[in-house]
């Protein structure tokens, strides 16, 4: 990141890895992934003020990495869908084929959003980190400076509002 400032650089050494995990968690590709890690710092350099509070620098990062992957996934599904409908299956109508698993893959990934969206932005971290990047409850909750019991009771909520989503979902 040449040519930027030393705090924005030193952010870059420092947090680079963990926001890029939390793009590929969110992307599952890692070119995105790369690029979105760039475009967090972009911002950051952006707004040099978030890096006066080194303690909340990182959940910044996070979280506006989480917004901008989120907001690239929106694109691409209009986009994907889109192709999708120009292209046509030929398949028939017993069969699932390419579109039916990309409806699938569409309303987990809705349903996914629209949860996360919910969430407050520690339950959001934690459940990014924990049901989607396979860190300990124990690293979670050093890395974000609560307790683990915090971890496991903001877990056991998110799995609770899930279960509500899923249920209006099918009866609604």
């Amino acid at each position: 990141m040449g040519g930027f400032p030393a705090s924005v650089q030193a952010a870059y050494e420092q947090h680079r890895s963990a926001v890029f995990r939390r793009c590929q968690t969110l992307l599952k590709d890692p070119a995105l992934a790369e690029d979105a890690t760039q475009d967090v710092f972009m911002k950051l350099a952006a707004n040099q003020h978030r890096l006066q509070n080194p303690q909340a620098q990182l959940a910044w990062l996070l979280q506006t990495a989480t917004n901008h992957c989120l907001t690239m996934m929106r694109g691409r599904g209009r986009t994907d869908s889109l192709e999708a409908r120009a292209e046509g299956d030929g398949e028939g109508p017993g069969d699932q084929g390419p579109s039916e698993r990309l409806t699938g893959q569409y309303e987990a990934r809705d349903f996914s959003r629209k949860l996360l969206e919910e969430l407050g932005t520690v339950s959001r971290d934690i459940a990014l980190s924990v049901l989607a990047g396979d860190e300990e409850r124990q690293d979670v909750a050093a890395k974000l400076k609560v307790s683990r019991k915090t971890v496991t009771r903001k877990l056991q909520r998110i799995s609770e509002r899930a279960k509500q989503l899923l249920t209006r979902k099918r009866d609604g």
